[in-house]
């Protein structure tokens, strides 16, 4: 047991890694990582054996990355939103709209004239007499920093946020 305690806590950095490549969020990595570390440690102290620790506790980490996170209490009709669904969009709207004008500029004029209107990058580069490259630039680090502001993890499309607010 001593050799496979020792094994499992040399695993704790690399299953810390794959956390965070698979949680949308630094806590939920953190929660997940010491979910699979639980389970995997249960296992070995009720002697289950296991032949090869590293791909199972990855596993393991893949497999609760996948389920649905558990719910602390029942959902009733007193705990649950009574509000229509349009107003979360709305509140997420007006988060999406203060982080925009959060942004520098020159940024935030070529974020929304490519998530807002649909302008191709060419057409903004022509529009406002700058090189493609640089308007694509512009809109990665606008884009970058709405993820941020907005905790979004790096996978979900900034534009899926905007798609509400289009007039």
């Amino acid at each position: 047991m001593t050799d496979k305690t020792h094994t499992l806590t040399n695993l704790i950095p690399a299953l810390t890694r794959l956390a965070r490549i698979l949680a949308p969020t630094p806590d939920a990595a953190e929660d997940m990582a010491q979910e699979a570390l639980l389970r995997v440690w249960t296992r070995l102290k009720r002697g289950g054996e296991i032949e090869d620790l590293r791909p199972y506790l990855m596993t393991t980490l893949r497999n609760a990355s996948t389920r649905p996170a558990p719910q602390d209490q029942e959902l009733t009709e007193h705990n649950t939103p009574s509000q229509p669904a349009e107003v979360w969009s709305r509140f997420a709207c007006g988060d999406v709209n203060n982080a925009i004008t959060r942004l520098p500029d020159d940024q935030a004029e070529l974020l929304r004239m490519a998530a807002l209107y649909g302008n191709s990058y060419a057409d903004i580069a022509k529009a406002f007499d700058l090189p493609v490259g640089t308007v694509m630039s512009r809109i990665s680090r606008a884009r970058a920093r709405l993820r941020a502001d907005l905790d979004l993890p790096k996978s979900r499309a900034v534009e899926t946020l905007l798609q509400d607010m289009v007039p």
